[in-house]
């Protein structure tokens, strides 16, 4: 592509950058580029699915659509009990994590205050918001790499007196850390104090469900994990994700939860996929293989930082202190049609920040070649 197209695509100013990712006919309508030819690197989906099997089962069922969901979601939260060996009576089922996530602040009692580890999914907040809820950030930072540090954490906590929930991201959105080690002391600080830990597994799937907090519920009753099946399946227009918590506090929620929710179609999807191993392993197999590839690539060209994932997408820095380098490098890539995840309105992040989710390797390897040229010319 030219110069003098490359300067024919506009910049979206930072009110248009989206919220979440996945939105490339916004930003294209605002730049000016084709919408149909955006390989969108924004949305965290797996670009290897859906499974197989969801296109003859889309065909199968049409029925669904003239028909009421299961209004109890009875052979998904069946078929989610028997592949992860949670009981069902410790599963809601929700229209995406994001229906779970704005039923949780009827769990605190008045006046109560969240603290949030950040950068996390900001749904969180603004769930949180929508009921009043004073939130507090504690910030895992760019320095050390995003890690935990628990004397420095747990005493950022401790002046919170109305302490009613904290929320943590497993793996973290948008820095793709996993937080194994720090989980079971923060389990036990929740404990102490009788304060709520709500740990966001919306990506556990993309690692290993072993690195899961399930096995701290059986220990806990206040301890709650919220999961996401639209990413690791690649059907987020189904909306399809549930939350893991002590049944007392299900059945608190559930009381607020609409009736019929969750949509036939996503219901008879969900069951399916989540039996298909060979799809699993294969994924998993991929991230294993995209995520050493990227960051070696991304590593090598000096003028980004690049923070190492545990998952299926990368959060990287431009190191350039000129405030309109990043802007820069989102144009220049948009107009090679490739769109990436601004970060600046994650809490403790700013524009200099990008996610980028993994896809196919031709795909990646453009990407990378783009960012490079960018900082060549």
């Amino acid at each position: 592509m030219s110069k003098e197209s490359i300067k024919q695509v506009k910049t979206p100013s930072i009110g248009l950058y989206p919220e979440h990712g996945g939105n490339p006919k916004a930003i294209a309508k605002e730049s000016g580029v084709n919408a149909e030819r955006i390989i969108d690197f924004s949305a965290s989906i797996n670009p290897l699915g859906p499974p197989g099997c969801v296109p003859q089962l889309l065909l199968e069922t049409p029925h669904l659509i003239k028909e009421y969901p299961d209004p109890h979601c009875s052979l998904i939260l069946k078929r989610i009990s028997e592949t992860t060996e949670i009981p069902q009576d410790c599963i809601k089922v929700g229209n995406g994590s994001t229906e779970i996530i704005y039923l949780l602040p009827h769990l605190l009692q008045k006046d109560q205050e969240v603290a949030i580890f950040n950068p996390c999914f900001s749904e969180y907040e603004n769930a949180l918001a929508a009921f009043g809820v004073t939130t507090h950030s504690i910030a895992f930072t760019s320095p050390n790499n995003f890690q935990s540090n628990p004397s420095l954490n747990f005493s950022e906590l401790d002046p919170i007196k109305q302490l009613g929930a904290v929320v943590i991201g497993h793996p973290a959105s948008p820095t793709g850390k996993l937080y194994t080690d720090f989980l079971p002391e923060l389990q036990k600080y929740c404990d102490k104090r009788n304060v709520i830990l709500i740990v966001d597994e919306a990506f556990i799937d993309f690692s290993s469900t072993d690195n899961s907090a399930w096995s701290l519920l059986k220990r806990n009753s206040n301890l709650i994990l919220i999961r996401s099946l639209t990413k690791f399946y690649s059907i987020p227009g189904l909306r399809l994700g549930y939350g893991v918590l002590h049944p007392d506090k299900l059945q608190r929620i559930a009381a607020y939860q609409y009736p019929w929710s969750v949509n036939g179609l996503a219901q008879a999807v969900g069951a399916e996929v989540l039996l298909d191993e060979t799809f699993q392993e294969k994924t998993r197999s991929w991230v294993t293989r995209e995520n050493d590839f990227m960051f070696q690539a991304l590593s090598a060209i000096s003028e980004v930082e690049v923070f190492s994932s545990d998952v299926n997408f990368f959060l990287f820095r431009v190191r350039d202190d000129n405030p309109s380098a990043s802007h820069d490098l989102f144009q220049h890539l948009l107009s090679r049609f490739l769109l990436i995840r601004n970060c600046g309105n994650f809490k403790g992040l700013d524009d200099s920040f990008f996610r980028i989710s993994l896809r196919e390797r031709s795909e990646n390897q453009k990407l990378v070649d783009a960012i490079a040229e960018f900082f060549l010319s």
